[in-house]
C-alpha cells in the first residue's frame, strides 16, 4: 500500500512539475512599447463619413435590384471629396459601381498592395427604424460620434483609405510600391458583381498582390476582459461557407384531419435535431496562436491550464462553447436561415423546405459537414442536397511571420497602448476571399476599437476610431 501511495506522490510531484515547467517556459513577459499620440489632420474626414452615410447605397439581396441614383451619386461624392485621387490615379470601373484606382509606386518590381473597402450597407428594417437615437441614414454627428448605416461597415473603411491617400498626395507622396484600392458594390449580398469580378481581373492581368488588407479584425477589449488589455486581432484565414437545403415531401391535406406527422413536422424535427448537437471542435492553429500570444497576460492558474492544453484542452474547449463568438472559432456552426411550408391556413402543405447556413471550421470541408447533417438527421424523409452556387471552403491560413503582418503589427503597437497583437480566424466571409488563391497573404483588419450596431440598430462610431483609421492607413503606405 505504501509503495502505491508513494508511487502515486512522484506522479503527482512529476505531473505539478510539467504543469510548471510549461508555464513558466511558455509565456513570457509581453513586450512594452512606446506609443505616438494620434492627431487629426484633417478635420473634414468627420463631415465626410457623415455625407457618405448619408447615401443610401443599400444592397438588398441577390437577386433584388439596387437603387442606381444612389450609387451614382456616391460616386460624384468621392470624385467631389477627393480631387487628388480622381484627378492623380487612374480608375478602373466594374460592373457601373465597382471600383479601382492605382497609385504607382517608385518600385514597379515589387508585388503591390491592395486596401479594400465597400460602398455598399444592409438595408434598415423598417419596424426598427423607430428604435433608432437618430435617423438611421442621417450620418449625425452627435458626442464626439457619427451616427448611421455604414458607420462601421463598411463606408468607414472607405473614407479612411481615401483620406489617408488625398492627404499623401497632397505632400506629393508616392509609396514604394504600386498600391490598388478597390472598392466593391456588393459585399453585403456575396461581392460576386464587385470584389469577385475585381478579382479575377487581378488573375487576367497577372498582377500577384504582395498583401490584399480587408476588413474584418478590429481592437478588442470587450471579448478579453480577462486580461484587462485591448487585442488587436488580424485575420489571417477565414471559415467556409456552405448552405445545405433540407426538403420533406409528405401527402398534406384539411387541417381538420392532420396526419400523425406532416412535412413540417418532419422538418421541424431534423432542425431541432441538427441545432442540438454540435459538429466536434477543435483549436485550429490560428486559434492556439490567439492562446500563445493572450496567454501570458491570464492570471496565474489560467496560464496554467492555457499553458497545458494537453491535459485541459477539453476545460478550455467547454469555456470557448460558452460564448457564441468563441464557439464560433471551434466549432462548424450550422443554423436554420430560411424555412418555407404551406400557402393557406387550413390546408397543411405537403412539401417544407429549409436552408441552413455552415460556416466551416478549417481542417474540415462541405463534404463532411453534408455527412454528419446526414448522419445527424437519419431520416430518409429528409432529402439533403448542398449547394453550390455560394459554396467556399475554408481558406488556407496567411503567415503572421510575413512582412506586411509584421508591418501592421508594429503600427498597431505603436498606436495602442498595451495592446496585445495577435491572428485571429475571421467567423465570417468578407470581399478579400476572392482573392485568396491569388495573394500570398490576405488580412483582415480595421483600426477601429469601440465600434458599436454594425447590421443593428444604433450603429455609429466615434471619431477617434475614424482618425485612428486614418492614421493606420497613412503609416501603412509610407
Amino acid at each position: 500500500m505504501k509503495k502505491i501511495i508513494r508511487s502515486l506522490f512522484v506522479v503527482f510531484f512529476l505531473l505539478i512539475c510539467v504543469l510548471l515547467y510549461n508555464t513558466f517556459t511558455l509565456n513570457k513577459a509581453i513586450p512594452q512599447h512606446q506609443t505616438v499620440a494620434i492627431t487629426a489632420n484633417n478635420d473634414s474626414s468627420a463631415f465626410h463619413l457623415s455625407a457618405a452615410i448619408q447615401i443610401k447605397t443599400v444592397s438588398y439581396g441577390d437577386t433584388l435590384p439596387i437603387d442606381t441614383t444612389e450609387f451614382l451619386k456616391f460616386r460624384k461624392f468621392l470624385e467631389t471629396s477627393y480631387p487628388l485621387v480622381h484627378t492623380k490615379l487612374p480608375r478602373q470601373t466594374f460592373n457601373e459601381f465597382s471600383y479601382v484606382y492605382k497609385w504607382v509606386g517608385k518600385d514597379t518590381t515589387l508585388n503591390p498592395y491592395v486596401l479594400m473597402g465597400h460602398m455598399d450597407v444592409v438595408p434598415v428594417e423598417a419596424i426598427a427604424e423607430s428604435k433608432w437615437t437618430v435617423p438611421s441614414f442621417s450620418g449625425a454627428i452627435k458626442n464626439d460620434t457619427i451616427w448611421g448605416r455604414g458607420a462601421v461597415d463598411d463606408k468607414v473603411a472607405v473614407i479612411a483609405i481615401l483620406e489617408s491617400v488625398e492627404q499623401l498626395l497632397a505632400k506629393n507622396f508616392t509609396p514604394n510600391r504600386t498600391i490598388y484600392l478597390a472598392f466593391g458594390h456588393d459585399e453585403e449580398v456575396s461581392g460576386k458583381r464587385g470584389a469577385k469580378i475585381i478579382s479575377e481581373w487581378f488573375k487576367a492581368n497577372n498582377i500577384k498582390p504582395a498583401l490584399v488588407l480587408d476588413e474584418g479584425g478590429q481592437i478588442d477589449q470587450q471579448h478579453f476582459k480577462r486580461i484587462n488589455r485591448p487585442v488587436a486581432v488580424i485575420g489571417t484565414n477565414e471559415k467556409g461557407y456552405a448552405n445545405f437545403d433540407l426538403t420533406v415531401e409528405i401527402a398534406g391535406g384539411h387541417s381538420s384531419m392532420p396526419a400523425p406527422e406532416t412535412a413540417i413536422d418532419v422538418l421541424n424535427k431534423a432542425l431541432v435535431t441538427l441545432r442540438a448537437q454540435q459538429m466536434p471542435g477543435a483549436i485550429t492553429p490560428t486559434v492556439q496562436e490567439l492562446i500563445n500570444r493572450t496567454r501570458p497576460a491570464e492570471k496565474f492558474l489560467n496560464k496554467v491550464v492555457l499553458s497545458n492544453l494537453w491535459l485541459f484542452k477539453p476545460v478550455v474547449m467547454g469555456q470557448f462553447e460558452k460564448v457564441k463568438e468563441s464557439n464560433a472559432m471551434v466549432h462548424s456552426t450550422l443554423v436554420p436561415t430560411i424555412i418555407k411550408a404551406g400557402i393557406k391556413d387550413n390546408v397543411i402543405p405537403s412539401i417544407a423546405k429549409a436552408t441552413v447556413n455552415c460556416r466551416i471550421l478549417p481542417g474540415q470541408t462541405s463534404e463532411d459537414v453534408l455527412a454528419y447533417v446526414t448522419k445527424t438527421i437519419n431520416d430518409e424523409r429528409v432529402v439533403i442536397k448542398k449547394q453550390t452556387i455560394s459554396l467556399m471552403e475554408p481558406s488556407a491560413v496567411s503567415s503572421f511571420e510575413s512582412e506586411p503582418f509584421k508591418k501592421i503589427e508594429n503600427i498597431i503597437q505603436t498606436s495602442v497602448p498595451n495592446v496585445i497583437v495577435s491572428p485571429f480566424l475571421m467567423i465570417g466571409a468578407t470581399d478579400s476571399r476572392y482573392f485568396r488563391s491569388n495573394s500570398e497573404s490576405v488580412l483582415n483588419f480595421s483600426a477601429v476599437q469601440d465600434v458599436k450596431g454594425f447590421h443593428g440598430i444604433d450603429e455609429r462610431i466615434g471619431i477617434t476610431d475614424l482618425h485612428r483609421m486614418i492614421y493606420f492607413y497613412k503609416e501603412f503606405l509610407k
